[in-house]
C-alpha cells in the first residue's frame, strides 16, 4: 500500500536559501535555482524535503502540506510542492490552516489548532483504507507537535520526524491508547454547541449530568471551563471524533459463527466481547494478523493477542462482516489448506445478523 504523508510545513527553505546561497528572496531566480539543484542541496535547504526523501518518498505516494495561515507559509509550501512533483512525480496538495499563526495566541488556540486537528482527522478517515498514513512532524510550528502526537496515539498512526539536515529518522510507532467512551457519550446532548462554541456552565451541568467536580477535575483533559462558560479543548475534539468512529460502526455476524457459538465448544462470552471490540475499525487494524494473506486466504484475520482465538472477517462500506471463528489448532489446519473463503460469505451476506450493543 502506498503512503500518504501529512506534513506541517514551515519556511526553512526560504531562510536557508538566503543564508547559504545569498538569494535575497525566494523569488523567480531562486525557484529556477531550486529546480536545477541536486537532491543533496535540496535536502540541505529544506527540512520537509530532507525528511520526505529519507522516508522513501515514491511517485505513488501522496503528500499534504499543512501550512500556517500566512502568505509566506502558503507560498513556500507551493514551492516545495512544485519541487517534489517535478523531482519525485508524486501528488502534492497544500492546505492553509485558518488561525495557525503566532501573532495572536488566542486565535492559535481557539481556531488554528482545532482547524489543524480537524483537517488531519478528515484526511485520515478519507484515506485510511487506501493509503498507509504517516504523520511527519519534522517541520512547521513546534507548538503543533503535541497535538499531532496525540492524534497519532488516538488514531493509531505512526509519527515520524527528523532533525534538520540529520540522517536519522525517529519514529513513534502506533500506540493503542484506550479512552473512556462512556464519558464522551454524556457530551452528545451539547456537542453541537461546544464543538465550536461555548455553553454556560449551569446549562452544561443540567443537560449532561456532569457535576461541578467532574467538570473541574475528572473532565479537565477534554473540557475547558472559564468565566462561567464551557467548551471542548482541542484534545476533547480529537477524542470525540474518535468516539464517533466507534459509535457509527456496525458489525454483522454470519450464520456460521452463530452456529459455532451455540454449540458449546467455544467461549461465547469471550467471543462476544471481542466482536464488540471489533466495532472499532482502528482497533481492528491494530490487531490484523497478516500471516493469513501469505497462506492464500482472502479474508482478514483478527488476532486479539497472545491467545488462541482467531476471527475471520471482511470490511465493506465501513461495515465489518464477521464470517468465521477458530481456536488455534483449527486455525492452523485452515492455514495448511489455504482455502479462499470470502466469496462464500459474500453470497450469504443478507443472512448476517447485526450485533447490537
Amino acid at each position: 500500500m502506498n503512503t500518504l504523508f501529512l506534513c506541517p510545513s514551515g519556511i526553512s527553505i526560504k531562510d536557508n536559501i538566503k543564508k547559504l546561497f545569498d538569494f535575497s528572496e525566494l523569488d523567480n531566480d531562486a525557484t529556477i535555482f531550486l529546480k536545477d539543484a541536486d537532491d543533496n542541496t535540496l535536502m540541505q535547504l529544506s527540512a520537509e524535503i530532507n525528511s520526505l526523501f529519507r522516508m522513501g518518498l515514491t511517485s505513488d505516494d501522496k503528500i499534504m502540506f499543512l501550512t500556517s495561515d500566512t502568505d509566506a507559509g502558503e507560498s513556500v509550501a507551493n514551492v516545495l510542492a512544485n519541487i517534489l512533483e517535478s523531482r519525485r512525480k508524486c501528488k502534492v496538495t497544500v492546505k492553509r490552516i485558518k488561525g495557525l499563526q503566532t501573532d495572536d495566541r488566542k486565535q492559535f488556540d481557539t481556531v488554528g489548532i482545532p482547524t489543524l486537528t480537524d483537517v488531519i482527522i478528515n484526511e485520515v478517515e478519507n484515506n485510511r483504507y487506501t493509503f498507509n498514513i504517516v504523520l511527519n512532524a519534522t517541520a512547521g510550528f513546534k507548538a503543533t507537535i503535541p497535538y499531532i502526537t496525540f492524534i497519532g496515539m488516538i488514531f493509531h498512526l505512526p509519527i515520524r520526524y527528523i532533525f534538520e539536515r540529520s540522517e536519522s529518522i525517529i519514529e513513534l510507532p502506533p500506540m493503542p491508547l484506550e479512552f473512556d467512551i462512556e464519558r464522551l457519550k454524556q457530551l452528545e446532548p451539547v456537542i453541537d454547541k461546544i464543538f465550536s462554541d461555548y455553553i454556560s456552565t449551569n446549562d452544561f451541568m443540567q443537560i449532561t449530568g456532569f457535576s461541578y467536580e467532574d467538570l473541574r477535575l475528572a473532565a479537565q483533559d477534554i473540557l475547558l471551563e472559564e468565566d462561567g462558560l464551557v467548551t471542548l479543548r482541542s484534545t476533547g475534539r480529537i477524542l470525540y471524533q474518535r468516539y464517533l468512529q466507534v459509535k457509527g460502526s456496525k458489525a454483522f455476524i454470519s450464520p456460521t459463527v452463530l452456529k459455532k457459538l451455540s454449540s458449546g465448544e467455544y467461549n461465547k462470552g469471550l467471543f462476544e466481547g471481542l466482536f464488540n471490540k471489533m466495532k472499532d475499525p482502528i482497533h481492528v487494524q491494530s490487531k490484523l494478523h497478516n500471516e493469513v494473506k501469505r497462506k492464500g486466504i482472502d479474508l482478514d484475520c483478527y488476532k486479539p493477542g497472545a491467545t488462541s482465538e482467531r476471527i475471520f472477517f471482511f470490511m465493506e462500506d465501513k461495515k465489518i462482516y464477521i464470517c468465521d471463528i477458530f481456536l488455534h489448532d483449527e486455525y492452523e489446519k485452515l492455514l495448511e489448506r489455504g482455502e479462499l473463503l470470502r466469496d462464500k460469505f459474500e453470497k450469504e451476506k443478507r443472512l448476517f445478523k447485526e450485533i447490537k450493543s
